[in-house]
């Protein structure tokens, strides 16, 4: 069932991590000349503007205090609900009410701890708010039972004769929808009671990942010593040494094998937590359990899976260019996804270019948004540089009473810039959403999340490809963008599918173990990846660093959205009349409607191919001016058995 809207803490740290690769800097790779500052050593413009949340931690104390004896009011109204409509609008005010400032809380607390992991007050702040976040729903827990009772031609009654109360029509119908799924108010108190204990699969990783492991050191390409820790694991992916890239892999993927029946055991405990909610809430699957939240037919995962399968052939032509430009006699191997094409080519640009040019590249979306963007950069949203201690990669933070924050690292490289434009895609989601609709509907479901994000990556794509003439470069970027796709579409369908496997095998009886987790990767990379990929036996251990496995069947929104904002962009590009004026729409309508609906009226339907293919079409038409540049530049680059068209 629906949770207390928490803020979307780290909307897109996943995709960060694994799609977005970063280009190998010297800032980067930490030279001396470039070294990570203390958080004191930034200027302020370029500090997120906490203390616009609260000036001080004493005054964070303070309504955090405030905001616990609110429990108890909430507490207070249990059996009142069915009284009048007038005391269910007072019920559903406070409930509004009280979400809305713990969001506040629980968001500064957030930002504090991770600006700098290193203070264990700002740590300690951060736990105390997950706590008290889990308090407040065994508080409320009662609140949905006690709705199901009423029935609903009651409540349709009183939102008819209430205007107040009409305003949460769509919340009631969205919960009557679930009816079936609600428990009794006691078993509901006591499923609230297993949340702190079906995250410590997730804790326990995150634990053993974040904090625990410690990782070899390799030479680089310049012959020095480093470390291979998780974090700069894709810089060494990038690198156009052969010998580095398989050094690092088999550091970084052999550490996580060591711990092999550590990580299968947390991976079935969290597959077992969603089997949980299977069992007790009676649906058929952990699938149909996770995407009914958000009313997602299963059909919508179903078909994204089907028609990117259907066009698989596109990605393995995309891995014989890769085998025939690299040389790589011995098939593309694992280490060899990320290299690229060209060695030694970048684009570097300034915070403060990054920014214009971003500015520049969302002008076909309209004044009203580069203006409100245009604000976003000037109030600070964004905390920009890397510092001592603060937390790796990026995402949006916020909530309905604070303006939107971005946590970055910025480097410099264009990857850095289109994070930065991914990153103000979610802030700019959130603040036309919070300005637009009330309370109860200002957050987005998790299923549209990924939209605004990836239009702006697009566009930013195509606002730098039409700018650059250098062959060269615009080869390099035309990598970037196939990876990005490649990343984002075909690697976390594949996610997904393996997802899917593995709670079907427990739904089924079987045992996660290493060796089936592992069995079940490695069908799924050879399969994706087709005849110029070579596996190796070290791979069937990558499931491990993959944290989407501990998040129930998110990964999937990151294909799905990717496809949804590729067909806006277009459109939008193309001066279709009214697609400009039907994206705002979508931007401004929260959860007012149900994900699929809410997306329709950006005039995408998700429940139909199509967006789906039209993804597969941009990405066949981004390999055939790869494959017309290489000719140009003379690379050997025309993969034989290339399909003609799509299927």
């Amino acid at each position: 069932m629906r949770h207390p809207r928490f803020p979307m803490q780290r909307l897109c740290k996943i995709l960060v991590a694994l799609c977005i690769l970063p280009v190998m800097t010297p800032a980067a790779l930490g030279e001396d000349d470039t070294r990570v500052r203390e958080r004191s050593e930034i200027g302020k413009q370029h500090l997120w503007a906490t203390e616009g949340i609260f000036s001080t931690t004493a005054e964070w104390e303070s309504e955090f205090a405030s905001v616990e004896k609110e429990l108890a009011t909430m507490e207070a109204l249990r059996g009142t609900c069915g009284q009048s409509s007038e005391q269910l609008l007072k019920v559903f005010k406070t409930r509004d009410e009280i979400e809305a400032r713990l969001d506040r809380v629980y968001v500064y607390a957030s930002l504090l701890a991770d600006q700098d992991t290193r203070v264990g007050e700002h740590q300690a702040m951060n736990s105390r708010v997950r706590s008290l976040a889990n308090n407040y729903g065994r508080a409320i827990s009662w609140l949905e039972p006690e709705l199901v009772a009423i029935p609903f031609e009651r409540l349709d009654s009183w939102m008819r004769e209430n205007a107040g109360l009409a305003l949460y029509r769509q919340s009631l119908n969205d919960l009557f929808r679930q009816q079936k799924h609600i428990l009794s108010p006691r078993e509901e108190e006591l499923l609230a009671l297993t949340g702190e204990v079906r995250s410590v699969s997730y804790n326990a990783y995150s634990m053993l990942t974040n904090a625990d492991l410690t990782y070899p050191t390799i030479k680089g390409e310049d012959g020095q010593a480093r470390e291979v820790d998780n974090s700069a694991f894709y810089l060494f992916m990038r690198s156009s040494d052969r010998r580095v890239r398989r050094e690092a892999y088999e550091a970084i993927v052999g550490t996580f094998a060591k711990y092999r029946n550590t990580a299968a055991a947390l991976t079935n405990g969290v597959v077992q937590s969603h089997l949980l909610t299977v069992k007790t809430r009676n649906y058929e699957s952990s699938l149909e359990a996770s995407l009914d939240g958000g009313n997602i037919p299963i059909s919508v995962y179903n078909t994204l899976v089907r028609t990117v399968n259907e066009n698989i052939g596109l990605l393995h032509r995309y891995q014989k260019i890769r085998k025939r430009v690299l040389s790589l006699d011995d098939g593309v191997h694992a280490y060899d996804l990320f290299a690229p094409f060209i060695a030694g080519q970048s684009l570097d640009y300034t915070y403060e270019e990054a920014v214009d040019m971003i500015l520049a590249a969302l002008e076909p979306l309209g004044e009203e948004y580069v203006a409100v963007m245009r604000k976003g950069f000037e109030s600070r949203w964004v905390d920009v540089y890397p510092t001592k201690g603060k937390r790796s990669g990026a995402y949006s933070s916020g909530s309905y009473l604070t303006q939107p924050y971005i946590l970055m690292n910025y480097h410099g490289g264009y990857d850095d810039m289109s994070t930065l434009a991914h990153e103000m895609g979610h802030s700019m989601h959130s603040a036309f959403s919070r300005a637009t609709q009330p309370s109860v509907y200002s957050s987005y479901d998790i299923f549209c999340a990924e939209v605004a994000s990836t239009c702006n990556e697009i566009l930013l794509q195509n606002y730098v490809l039409a700018r650059t003439k250098d062959p060269k470069k615009k080869l390099f970027l035309l990598c970037e963008f196939l990876e990005g796709m490649r990343g984002t579409v075909f690697r976390q369908t594949m996610f997904s599918e393996f997802e899917q496997r593995i709670h079907e095998m427990v739904e089924a009886g079987e045992p996660l173990t290493a060796d089936s987790l592992g069995a079940a990767y490695r069908k799924i990379m050879k399969t994706y990846y087709g005849p110029a990929y070579t596996h190796d036996e070290l791979v069937d251990n990558y499931w491990i660093r993959i944290p989407h496995f501990y998040y129930n069947f998110y990964v999937y929104k990151y294909a799905t959205s990717y496809c949804a904002a590729s067909n806006i962009a277009s459109r939008i590009l193309r001066n279709e009349p009214g697609a400009r004026d039907a994206y705002l729409s979508f931007l401004k309508a929260g959860s007012s409607a149900y994900p699929i609906d809410v997306l329709k009226l950006a005039r995408v339907d998700m429940t139909k191919p199509e967006p789906v293919r039209d993804a597969m079409r941009l990405f066949e038409d981004l390999l055939d001016q790869t494959e017309a540049l290489l000719d140009e530049l003379q690379m050997s680059g025309r993969a034989e058995g290339s399909p003609a068209s799509l299927r």
